[in-house]
């Protein structure tokens, strides 16, 4: 701030005769001025780094799976013609057959194999590897290097969307 005063506005004006009136009469006036600047100082600056971490967690999965079991069944009927394998439920039957020799020939089916699906869920743990972000922010002084007193010792994580 710069304050400038009017060096006549100290010295009382003088009368119609030249005289000075006594400094009780006398009323000082001033003024200041002032000017405002802007100084532009390069204190330093802020690093940003993101990194990504990553951890390997359990995660639940569904998993199925299917076995069959296959029986055999004897059975000893004769046929007129070849029989086709058939579905009952969730079996299958796939008729075994032979030719024996009578007087005629004729198709006997002998035995019958099932086979049945089962059926089986059950839940099981897989290693996943997530992914997550953080941002770790630095102050820099004015040479351009890492002021570690000004360190963020808490980094900002960032929202990520999951594998």
């Amino acid at each position: 701030m710069t304050r400038q005063i009017d060096d006549d506005a100290l010295q009382p004006p003088a009368g119609p005769a030249g005289e000075v009136p006594p400094m009780s009469e006398v009323l000082t006036v001033a003024q200041e001025f002032t000017t405002v600047g802007v100084e532009r100082q390069d204190l330093g600056g802020v690093r940003v780094r993101v990194l990504t971490d990553e951890d390997t967690v359990l995660h639940p999965v569904e998993t199925r799976s299917e076995t069959v079991e296959v029986t055999r069944h004897p059975v000893g009927r004769e046929v007129d013609r070849m029989p086709q394998p058939r579905t009952e439920g969730d079996v299958t039957i796939i008729p075994v057959v032979e030719e024996r020799a009578v007087l005629v020939t004729r198709l006997f089916v002998t035995e019958e194999i099932h086979i049945r699906r089962i059926r089986s869920t059950r839940t099981v743990e897989v290693p996943v590897t997530l992914r997550h972000q953080r941002a770790v922010v630095e102050r820099l002084d004015a040479s351009g290097l890492s002021d570690p007193a000004a360190a963020d010792p808490t980094a900002v994580p960032l929202s990520t969307s999951n594998p």
